[in-house]
């Protein structure tokens, strides 16, 4: 028996034994343990109590993005309680469908021996572990991107019924991905000029399967373009608001440039480190390491597909950064490096050998990644607890509680239905309080011709919210006088109700209060 490898860490062996299971199961615990540790809110920016706010609505977009992670989060909490917990555990479920769909891209390039290394890599980048945990229109693009990328490849390689069935696939999923963000026509248009990288890739052109494709992908939109037309075109309205307007912004254009390296810095250092040979001295590591993490980037001729397919969607947003088109966003490039870590190791790894050895290491360093993160993550709430960290004390659920009661106290007979106010944070009241409440966008009326969730608003029952950050420094925010002037116009008495409350318990050591102003809306008497 050879005991070079040990067998439980023998590539064939990890395929047989579903390795790949093992590796995002853990993936997915770890994190979500972590973020209950260390986490006592949500984002600080409300962008997932935006996500719930949309995704009561089931419609087929909104006033900011089209709907795909909004119909998502609807979905999930249709099933799931409305916790902090269960929506990590979906933020990370996310990324392990993303994860997996680099699995099979592996494969279907036909380097099964890359498929787990691959995976193990991006587990450990940024935008698949710690900024991760926000799920929204950007996250939403890890799970779908890797698989249009495998539905592109088997649509070009397969042939007869199955190429056809794979064309399919790719116009659905390639919809999904654009009802995601509108940021994926950016990715659609590198998978379109790479396939003019390679002899296989020109000829698809030459078949009925991209026309197919391309069927399948405008019936798939039809409802959403539908909707867009009927609603004023709204969401590409605020596209534009976020289009660059003062010529070309360079201090986000150069952060934009180096986000392959700073968002996968960590797994880039480990591929380079861990891919030189085995019977190398120590010296002769470090002396070849930066001639290693050269050549992790590098194509292999122009013809090389793949290059374009992992390069292209991070290459195209610089182009438009450069030209003004748009103003570039860091979070933006959450979803351009699905196929990083697959292209250094194809690049490091040219057989199978090499591929199985940096496969044992990276298993290892995946399973003291794994202990790090959970055991960092103790340390990480202490400090935000002494530090006193806004988004740490943030009351949401006291809040909601608070609210709920105080309505029941003054209004015992009246159904309370819906819930305005600042945007999207006056969402708390719906998803720790009462999930039947609507939240409507700031009051009823506003956007009557984009969303409106509750068309007989008029004739039920609300609440206006205006957060007002720590009672010890106030926020400066024209909520209140906005909420006071349309209560006003709808012949409503305009006097708010305060409500002080905190975050307690042994997590939350200072004594940091938070204030809320309520406003009533009652309906008139008949």
């Amino acid at each position: 028996m050879n005991n070079a490898v040990h067998p439980r860490f023998d590539l064939e062996k990890i395929s047989k034994n579903t390795w790949i299971w093992w590796v995002l199961g853990i993936h997915v615990l770890a994190w979500v343990v972590a973020h209950g540790i260390a986490d006592t809110n949500l984002d600080s920016y409300a962008d997932m109590l935006e996500n719930y706010a949309w995704g009561q609505n089931w419609a087929w977009g909104s006033a900011k993005h089209p709907p795909l992670f909004a119909w998502v989060t609807g979905a999930w909490f249709v099933v799931f309680p409305t916790t902090d917990t269960a929506y990590h555990l979906l933020s990370y479920l996310n990324v392990a469908i993303g994860l997996l769909g680099v699995y099979r891209l592996a494969q279907a390039i036909d380097r099964h021996d890359l498929a787990l290394p691959a995976v193990i890599l991006l587990s450990m980048a940024f935008p698949y572990s710690t900024l991760a945990v926000k799920f929204n229109a950007n996250a939403i693009l890890l799970s779908v991107w890797p698989w249009v990328a495998v539905a592109w490849v088997h649509s070009i390689q397969k042939t007869g019924r199955s190429g056809l069935l794979w064309s399919m696939a790719l116009g659905v999923l390639a919809a999904l991905a654009m009802l995601g963000k509108y940021y994926s026509g950016v990715f659609l248009l590198a998978l379109f000029l790479a396939a003019f990288a390679s002899a296989p890739g020109r000829a698809w052109f030459m078949t009925p399967k991209p026309w197919l494709t391309l069927l399948v992908f405008g019936l798939s939109l039809l409802p959403h373009i539908e909707w867009l037309r009927s609603h004023e075109f709204v969401t590409l309205h605020y596209v534009g608001e976020q289009s660059s307007t003062g010529g070309t912004n360079w201090r986000l254009l150069s952060k934009f440039a180096v986000a392959p390296v700073a968002y996968w810095l960590v797994p880039w250092l480990l591929c380079t480190a861990l891919s030189a040979a085995k019977d190398v001295s120590i010296w002769q590591a470090l002396r070849t390491w930066p001639t290693r993490m050269w050549l992790s980037w590098r194509p292999q001729g122009w013809g090389d597909s793949f290059f374009w397919l992992a390069m292209l969607p991070w290459a195209i947003t610089l182009i438009f950064g450069i030209t003004g088109f748009v103003e570039l966003s860091l979070p933006w490039a959450i979803p351009i490096g699905y196929g990083f870590s697959l292209l250094w190791l194809r690049n490091l790894n040219q057989d199978d050998k090499a591929s199985e050895y940096i496969t044992q290491r990276l298993l290892k360093c995946l399973m003291a990644w794994f202990v790090v993160v959970v055991l960092v993550s103790p340390w990480y709430a202490w400090h935000q607890a002494n530090e006193g960290n806004d988004n740490h004390y943030l009351p949401r659920r006291e809040a909601a509680a608070a609210v709920l009661q105080t309505w029941q106290e003054r209004h015992p007979n009246v159904q309370l239905q819906w819930v305005g106010g600042q945007w999207a944070e006056s969402a708390l009241l719906a998803f720790y309080g009462d999930q039947d409440l609507r939240v409507v966008p700031e009051v009823p009326d506003q956007f009557p011709a984009t969303v409106n969730p509750l068309p007989d608003w008029q004739t039920r029952a609300g609440v206006l919210l205006c957060p007002l950050g720590p009672v010890s420094t106030p926020a400066v925010t024209d909520c209140p006088q906005r909420m006071q002037m349309w209560l006003e116009a709808q012949g409503q008495k305009a006097d708010p109700i305060t409500i002080t409350v905190k975050s307690q318990g042994i997590r939350f050591p200072l004594d940091k209060p938070f204030a809320y102003l309520v406003f009533e809306y009652l309906p008139k008497q008949p």
